[in-house]
């Protein structure tokens, strides 16, 4: 009886990996086997650009345990280092949600527009978010007052 592919990112299924793997092989125990044909043509090439280990021709694989070790920078687990979003830039936006982003953004239109609007209720304390929302208004804002027509 064989056990069946992990089907989420877990230590286990890259241990299991030979010392040199294929894209497929590293695919599928990183996303699973449903999302490897995708993560390998999309992702890795954005990733590569990141540090992640190139193809080794001699070996006709990647190095598993630089693999992993990548994985450890890339997601803040070793100690003492920090790194950006995987993007390379902090978009507040981005975890704001879509939801939210646009009720700001009809608010911050409608203020553009001489509307009188009453300011949603965040709905939190936390000051993180709550930076992010002043940010994400003043953006929108400075969008809007940037595409209104100047009166001569």
């Amino acid at each position: 009886m064989t056990t069946p592919e992990p089907r989420t990112v877990t230590n286990t299924a890259l241990d299991k990996l030979p010392l040199f793997a294929t894209d497929l092989e590293i695919a599928i125990a990183i996303v699973g086997k449903q999302n490897a044909s995708r993560w390998k043509r999309e992702v890795i090439p954005v990733l590569e650009h990141k540090g992640f280990p190139r193809w080794d021709p001699l070996h006709q694989g990647r190095p598993v345990p630089h693999v992993k070790q990548f994985y450890a920078l890339y997601l803040g687990i070793t100690a003492g280092f920090t790194m950006a979003p995987p993007d390379g830039e902090d978009r507040v936006g981005m975890w704001l949600g879509k939801r939210l982003e646009k009720k700001l953004d009809d608010e911050e239109r409608r203020r553009a527009a001489g509307e009188e609007v009453i300011e949603l209720d965040p709905g939190t304390d936390n000051p993180k978010k709550l930076r992010a929302i002043a940010e994400f208004r003043a953006k929108k804002a400075a969008d809007f007052a940037a595409r209104k027509p100047r009166s001569q």
